[in-house]
Parts: C-alpha cells; sequence; structure tokens
C-alpha cells in the first residue's frame, strides 16, 4: 500500500469567522463537514483516505479548535455560509460534500442552500432524525436538561474548570459515556475534555439539535447522487429509521452497509485502517 498525502493547514478570514482547515490529496474538490466536537488532529486520517480520489478539505466548526467562534451563537444554518466562502476563497464553484453523524446533517442544510455547487454528496451514519437515535426517554430527557443548562455562562465557567483539572478526568468520562452511550476509550484517546469555553456553546446547541431534528427538505428529492454508508449494527442509530430518510430525499442512491458494532471506531482510526474497512465504499464514489 502506498503512503497517504501528506497534507497542509491553514487559517482563513471569513467574512464571519477566522477558519482553521486541512488540505490533502488530489482530483475534483470535497469538502468534508465536521461532525460534533472535531478536530482537525482527529480526523487527519479520513482526510488522507478521502484524499486518495478527491482534493479533500476539512475544516473545525468555528467555535471549535483552532477556528473563532461566530459572532453570535451557533446555529447549524450559519454553516452553508461558512462552507460557501470557504470554497470561494479556495477558488472552487462546484464541489463535493461529505458528513458523517452530526456532520450529515449540516451537510444537507448545506446542500439545501448550495444546491447549484454542488456535485455529488456522500453521506456516513448521519444523525437526520431523533426516532433512530438508540437512547432511551428517559436518557433523552437528561441529555435535554444538560444541554439548557449548559447554555448558562455561569455553569460554562464552573464546568470548565472541572473539565481542565486532570483528577476529574475518570468520572467525568464514565459519566459522558454513561450518558451519550460514548465508549470511554473515544472520550480519553481524543482528550475530548480538553475544550475551550466557546466549543461548549456549539455542543450544547448540536446535542440540543440532534434530540429534536426530523429532517424533513419542502421541496424533495434532491437531485443530486448520494452515497450513503452506514453499519448495520450502528449502536448510537437506528439503521432502518436513518437509511428511510435519506431515501426519502435522493432518488439516485447507492448504499452501501457495514457490519461494524459501533457508530464510530473506539480509537482513531488509521489510513491503513480505513482503506481496509472502507476501501470498498471509496471505489463506488465519482471521481
Amino acid at each position: 500500500m502506498k503512503p497517504p498525502a501528506e497534507p497542509t493547514f491553514g487559517h482563513i478570514g471569513l467574512p464571519d469567522t477566522n477558519l482553521h482547515y486541512m488540505k490533502v490529496g488530489s482530483g475534483p474538490p470535497l469538502v468534508i463537514v465536521p461532525a460534533t466536537v472535531s478536530l482537525i488532529r482527529q480526523w487527519e486520517s479520513l482526510a488522507q483516505f478521502m484524499g486518495e480520489r478527491y482534493t479533500t478539505y476539512f475544516f473545525e466548526l468555528p467555535g471549535h479548535g483552532e477556528s473563532s467562534p461566530y459572532s453570535e451563537a451557533f446555529k447549524s444554518n450559519k454553516v452553508p455560509k461558512t462552507v460557501a466562502a470557504f470554497m470561494n476563497a479556495m477558488g472552487h464553484e462546484t464541489f463535493n460534500l461529505m458528513g458523517f453523524s452530526f456532520g450529515g446533517l449540516l451537510a444537507m442544510r448545506t446542500l439545501e442552500t448550495l444546491q447549484n455547487r454542488i456535485e455529488n454528496v456522500f453521506l456516513l451514519a448521519p444523525c437526520v432524525s431523533k426516532q433512530a437515535l438508540l437512547f432511551s426517554a428517559i436518557k433523552q430527557w437528561g441529555l435535554k436538561r444538560v444541554c439548557a443548562t449548559l447554555k448558562s455562562p455561569k455553569v460554562q465557567e464552573r464546568l470548565i474548570q472541572v473539565m481542565h483539572c486532570r483528577r476529574f478526568d475518570r468520572m467525568l468520562c464514565k459519566i459522558i459515556s454513561k450518558m451519550g452511550n460514548i465508549n470511554e476509550q473515544i472520550l480519553k484517546t481524543r482528550d475530548a475534555l480538553r475544550i475551550p469555553r466557546s466549543t461548549l456553546d456549539v455542543l450544547a446547541y448540536t446535542i440540543e439539535e440532534i434530540f429534536s431534528v426530523e429532517y424533513a427538505y419542502p421541496a424533495k428529492p434532491f437531485e443530486h447522487k448520494c452515497f450513503f454508508g452506514m453499519s448495520l449494527y450502528d449502536d448510537l442509530l437506528d439503521y432502518d429509521t436513518t437509511l428511510g430518510v435519506v431515501q426519502d430525499h435522493f432518488k439516485d442512491l447507492t448504499v452501501h452497509s457495514f457490519t461494524l458494532p459501533y457508530h464510530q471506531p473506539p480509537k482513531t482510526p488509521t489510513f491503513e485502517w480505513l482503506m481496509d474497512e472502507f476501501g470498498s465504499f471509496l471505489a463506488l464514489l465519482p471521481s
């Protein structure tokens, strides 16, 4: 197996944020829309993987990592404007679009706004329906209450102090893992507790939207080709419910199913692992 292309990193000033981004690979342009709390270092291998077929761009959501927050509260309907401005700055009139998990929902919001600029859509286990969430009603209620509390500046300030104190790591990882159906190893290997205050705002909004969304575009179906990939045994989202929403929105849909026992790998995936597990999906995509 040949080694992957090496990425380049940069910052670019856009009208609503100073965006931290990564670029890797060659071919038609592709934008990967970030999922919840996605830092570039966590997704470098995925970008390199997609870079085998595309000139791939990944960016940190405003308020995450090194991307400056929006001047007002984060909302998913702001992301399409950021994507459009980013692609303008990179010199691309049209491009392909990809989203995983919450990034799948953001990709759909972006598609609504930028239909004439998007060539193809790639969705990996997208969060498009609260009915697909594999959470009990009690757990969903609890998480919604947590999100509402997280919007308080005083709560944010105190929580950041606790999260940045390593003696609380084990306890916090257990609590977050149990409430969010997230493997503890993911939280530990990705240093998920070391986040700035601006990220708490984004996190509270995104979780709130995940637990309330029933994606429906009035002018469906889209004319674009969509390539959908998801594990039959996803431990966060019901496969059939998720696929049903996507099928309802695309006439030209290619489906590729996996058998991995989780929504996302418990450890940051390597390029080699992605090629082994998802190479067949990559081969389906147009170039």
